[in-house]
């Protein structure tokens, strides 16, 4: 199996006082844990980020990453340079704090040959908690100041896109900045200000029948748009854009644990205690039958083999996300080995 391309998240902190109602980490956020980089932490991060093979490091969280600020950042300077990171948050800092973050960040990239995308969180669930709206601001940061090494993007879990739509319109507005939104996929957007074009992004709200009632993608829908998307079929792991190979998709959580991203029944060590190379890692997916057999069968052949099973279509109805998905299924043993067992 040829493996390239892959994805590395970093999940820095499990600390949040947003308290979004769809929120799967919920729990975990009233012990609050929040990764501190040891030496061999430093060490193991530092090979992974800059391997050949890595096309973005994604640091987030299982809850607001902007709680572990210091952590991002020493995250960046682990860069031998020429590296795409990303940062998944809310932005929920006051507006001169915010601008402060991406000073900073900016100059830290920028020195390094880096780039990195903010992407914004713009759904309802977010939006009604947060004080200081940063959508509006971070675009017009943006075009004002135009920063060396930073790009925005947003991204969205809401089942009605036309929401985060209006809302984006609306922010803009009031600061006098013209834009338009048009719609270029099922789960994509792009949103013009002039010749600048920033990306919206949409994703599947995992458990939405708990929390909404309406029109959204079922998951079959869900899959076969992500590979409209990539032009291939979809399995877990980190997927390319046909004719490219697919790569590993791999998360260390705050503690330190690291595994798999979506297969996180299946520890693979600590990034604390554990010494960690690509090539490792694509020894675990060789070598566990589980891990292989979702990195290589397309995922809807997976769910048709669970056809006609009460139960499992109930849990598929549930979760409406694959990576979730499999995490409901580890629950179930029988189930899932119906579901991987060819």
């Amino acid at each position: 199996m040829t493996l390239t391309g892959h994805l590395l998240y970093i999940d820095i902190t499990q600390t949040c006082g947003i308290g979004c109602t769809f929120c799967m980490y919920a729990d975990k956020h009233k012990r609050g844990s929040s990764l501190a980089l040891s030496e061999r932490a430093r060490q193991n991060i530092a090979n992974l980020i800059n391997a050949p093979g890595v096309k973005r490091v994604s640091i987030s969280g299982e809850g607001e990453p902007l709680n572990n600020v210091d952590a991002f950042h020493q995250i960046l300077g682990l860069s031998a340079g020429g590296k795409s990171f990303e940062f998944i948050t809310s932005g929920f800092f006051p507006h001169d704090r915010l601008a402060a973050f991406y000073d900073r960040t900016d100059a830290l990239l920028a020195a390094n040959g880096d780039t990195c995308n903010i992407r914004l969180s713009a759904d309802s669930y977010h939006i009604e908690k947060i004080r200081h709206k940063p959508h509006g601001f971070s675009l017009q940061y943006w075009l004002e100041q135009r920063p060396r090494a930073l790009s925005f993007s947003m991204r969205s879990v809401d089942t009605d896109r036309q929401f985060t739509r209006d809302y984006l319109l609306a922010e803009l507005e009031e600061r006098s900045i013209t834009a338009r939104i048009e719609g270029i996929a099922p789960l994509e957007d792009e949103l013009y200000v002039d010749n600048d074009v920033f990306h919206i992004s949409y994703k599947n709200l995992v458990h939405p029948a708990e929390w909404v009632s309406g029109d959204y993608l079922g998951l079959r829908d869900y899959i076969l748009a992500i590979e409209a998307k990539y032009g291939k079929r979809f399995t877990l792991g980190s997927l390319n854009n046909h004719p490219m190979s697919n790569g590993m998709d791999v998360t260390i959580k705050p503690d330190g644990s690291v595994c798999f991203y979506g297969i996180e029944t299946i520890e693979l060590g600590n990034i604390h205690s554990d010494h960690f190379t690509w090539d490792k890692l694509a020894r675990h997916v060789a070598e566990t039958p589980l891990i292989s057999h979702l990195y290589t069968v397309p995922f809807l052949e997976l769910l048709d083999r669970l056809d006609g099973q009460e139960d499992a279509q109930k849990i598929i109805n549930k979760a409406n996300n694959p990576y979730w998905l499999i995490k409901e299924m580890s629950r179930h043993s029988a189930l899932l080995d119906r579901m991987v067992t060819a």
